[in-house]
């Protein structure tokens, strides 16, 4: 009898052994832009007048990214992961758009479910058509796939509107439409932790819940970050039972909260990173050092940093 391949799409959580992966290409990527207030809510303020219309990253650095993205994707094909990427040479400037770098942020994964992201930034409303429709196409091809779009309502340019929110509300986005970055959750198990952001709406959180799996069931944590957007660099399980998290955002107390982690090793991180001087953090925290991809619980891809070159390796994840 012959065997029964795996679903294309088939995910639950975070730290099982990965299989399959999408890795992003920067292309002619450009500085995101979004109006003021969505930018100045997120970024650091050294570098908000870096972030309008149609202005280009320096292509040195672009050209450093692609080589950065090509070697991971090498590495992960080397340990046996199917990769897929999207095309080469988008021109992210023709299309007043950002980059195709970053699939973490647009598509997310659930069991057989893939679901794209109702961005709240308008610069990456094409995102996912322009960089991953063709393998979005592919993936659609398994029957077991279900692939859930990003639907016309939830691009409606309301976020800012004023006179919508019926309470106080520390994030700059209103709740008119569903909006999300899928770099706002993560997976354990049928449990989804997430949070809101100046990102994600609840509104986007309910849309996410109304398209996951049966028994599949979002639960929201609440870091101590005025300028939240994206949870993967307050915490990161490292495998099943083992959790690092940022300590200065979230608290052990707090994340026991949540069933699903009460009877974890809870770990804040042992140090505070410092930042790189080149390339500067034009987008991030040194906390970045938080985001880590796990291939099967044993193993992580990170940064190790040699001279003036990075390069991603697989450690040990293991005490």
């Amino acid at each position: 009898m012959a065997a029964v391949s795996r679903p294309s799409v088939q995910a639950d959580d975070e730290w099982s052994p990965l299989q399959s992966v999408i890795v992003g290409r920067a292309g002619n990527a450009c500085f995101p832009s979004a109006p003021a207030a969505m930018i100045e809510a997120t970024m650091p303020s050294e570098h908000v007048h870096r972030f309008k219309p149609q202005s280009p990253f320096d292509r040195m650095l672009i050209a450093k990214a692609e080589v950065e993205l090509d070697f991971l994707a090498t590495i992960l094909q080397s340990e046996g992961v199917q990769v897929y990427r999207p095309p080469i040479g988008i021109d992210w400037h023709d299309a007043n758009g950002y980059t195709g770098a970053m699939p973490r942020d647009g598509l997310m994964s659930v069991k057989n479910t893939l679901i794209e992201a109702c961005f709240a930034w308008p610069c990456r409303d094409r995102e996912i058509e322009i960089a991953y429709e063709p393998v979005l196409v592919e993936l659609a091809k398994d029957s077991r796939v279900k692939i859930v779009r990003r639907p016309p309502y939830a691009f409606a340019n309301t976020l800012l509107d004023p006179g919508h929110a019926s309470s106080p509300s520390p994030w700059v986005i209103n709740n008119t439409r569903p909006a999300f970055d899928t770099a706002d959750f993560m997976r354990f198990g049928t449990t989804i932790l997430g949070q809101l952001s100046h990102v994600t709406n609840q509104a986007g959180v309910d849309y996410i819940q109304s398209h996951l799996p049966a028994g599949y069931q979002i639960e929201l944590i609440t870091p101590n970050d005025p300028h939240a957007m994206h949870i993967d660099a307050t915490i990161l399980p490292l495998r099943d039972g083992l959790l690092v998290y940022h300590p200065e955002k979230v608290t052990e107390a707090s994340l026991r909260k949540h069933a699903v982690l009460a009877n974890w090793d809870l770990r804040p991180y042992p140090f505070v990173p410092a930042a790189p001087t080149d390339p500067p953090l034009y987008m991030t925290s040194p906390w970045l050092s938080l985001n880590a991809l796990v291939l099967d619980g044993e193993r992580v891809v990170v940064e190790a940093i040699t001279g003036d070159e990075v390069h991603s390796v697989s450690v040990q994840a293991r005490e």
